[in-house]
């Protein structure tokens, strides 16, 4: 019995500890700049906890992160299950990469894939998905363990963004990978600048 009290309040914790640093992420992105950023289907900023299993160990932004007089605004709260691709796209990336816990979807330009490239020393990737196969296309959910495992099979780890520049009916996508919500600021900080 009191093992189990004892795994609850660890689990709790570590729960916490995610949700503070999506907020930690989420306070540093509420600025005028960031949202040239921000793509149609809208951003979200998805953690996981250490060992997730699921969606529902995967915490994001209920409703994702829209744009509000100007500025990036959150839909709802912070809960586990609330994400739904950046969540499939992090379980996926865990299984290769455990250290990588936290994921966050950006607009792509090739004018900000040019700069990344050119003015910072962030790692990225480009997934064509005219490559993907169609029975991947086909299945739901299928798509995201493409991603990264076509990623993973180019470069043997996951990189800090893997870009794409869409299909039909998939908007071109820029994705950031963090260990940690310092590691995600620090590289959205390198982004930001070049705006």
């Amino acid at each position: 019995m009191e093992n189990n009290k004892l795994m609850d309040s660890l689990h709790s914790k570590e729960k916490l500890e995610v949700i503070n640093q999506i907020k930690e992420i989420y306070n540093f992105i509420r600025i005028k700049k960031f949202c040239r950023l921000i793509p149609e289907v809208r951003t979200n900023i998805a953690g996981a906890l250490h060992d997730p299993k699921t969606k529902s160990d995967v915490a994001g932004i209920d409703g994702r992160i829209t744009i509000i007089n100007g500025l990036p605004k959150a839909a709802g709260d912070i809960k586990f299950g609330a994400a739904e691709h950046t969540a499939r796209l992090l379980l996926s990336a865990k299984e290769f990469e455990n250290s990588v816990n936290f994921v966050m979807n950006l607009r792509y330009s090739p004018e900000t894939i040019k700069d990344i490239q050119k003015k910072t020393d962030l790692e990225l990737e480009e997934i064509l998905r005219e490559k993907e196969p169609r029975k991947t296309r086909n299945k739901e959910f299928s798509t995201m363990q493409w991603l990264i495992k076509e990623s993973i099979n180019k470069k043997g780890r996951i990189p800090d963004l893997i870009w794409d520049k869409g299909s039909i009916g998939k908007e071109p996508m820029i994705r950031l990978f963090a260990k940690n919500s310092v590691d995600m600021i620090q590289k959205l900080k390198k982004i930001v600048k070049l705006l």
